[in-house]
């Protein structure tokens, strides 16, 4: 007999969890998309002033921006927060993708902080919720800046679907952080990626 043959479980332990490689990458998606969606935020809220808008998708980001102007303070922590931490999940991601032994700790950690500010996204968007609902029906209310809407729909009702959507995609975003720092934190995964 071997020595081989005598420890195979202790070499099974150090093989590469297949889902690893898969996990990284789409954290690193994530990151890459919450860096940009941030941006664009952060960039919107430093505009001075908007244009009238001439159509909806035009009047929903007015009523985002008049909202952030209105709550600066509030929407800049979001995005910032976000923005830091896509980063810090990115770099995390690719260490693990790229040379996952001893990089399990800094992608644990990227990933706790991502859960974390994703429940702050959540629950900015739901502070925000009803004044952004309130921007969008003062604009498309106002004789000015009418905006045909889809038939049966009332400005109430696009209003509340149009964030009511912001709001769900930032739960599933959160559940799919919840996920991937679920599997980071499993026994199999932290010993081969701490090892």
């Amino acid at each position: 007999m071997s020595a081989d043959d005598e420890h195979p479980s202790a070499d099974a332990s150090l093989q590469r969890p297949r889902a690893i490689p898969l996990t990284a990458a789409a954290t690193m998606a994530f990151a890459f998309f919450g860096v940009q969606r941030a941006e664009a935020q952060l960039t919107l809220a430093r505009v001075a002033q908007l244009p009238p808008p001439h159509d909806l998708p035009g009047a929903v980001v007015y009523a985002t921006w008049r909202t952030a102007q209105d709550h600066r303070r509030l929407s800049a922590a979001a995005d910032v927060s976000t923005l830091l931490v896509s980063v810090l999940l990115f770099i995390a991601g690719s260490r693990v993708l790229f040379r996952p032994r001893g990089g399990g700790w800094l992608w644990r950690q990227a990933l706790l902080g991502s859960v974390l500010v994703g429940g702050l996204t959540v629950g900015v968007d739901h502070a925000l919720r009803a004044g952004r609902i309130a921007a969008l029906r003062s604009l498309l209310t106002r004789a000015a800046t009418r905006i045909p809407l889809p038939t049966g729909l009332s400005v109430d009702e696009v209003g509340s679907m149009t964030f009511g959507i912001s709001i769900a995609a930032s739960w599933v975003s959160l559940a799919l952080l919840c996920a991937a720092l679920f599997y980071a934190t499993r026994p199999r995964v932290r010993a081969y990626l701490d090892a």
